[in-house]
């Protein structure tokens, strides 16, 4: 499945490494953020077909 970044409108297929590589998220922060709220970056991509 394809999702478009809304903060930088760039396409991608895996949301958890977008937000490592472009946005420099650490591995650390992004996995804590996803458990305390597993839909916690929903709003900030959006569904492609």
């Amino acid at each position: 499945m394809k999702y478009m970044c809304r903060t930088c409108k760039k396409k991608c297929d895996d949301i958890l490494e977008h937000l490592m590589t472009v946005h420099k998220f650490s591995k650390t922060i992004v996995e804590s953020q996803l458990k305390a709220n597993p839909n916690s970056y929903e709003n900030s991509f959006e569904k492609l077909e």
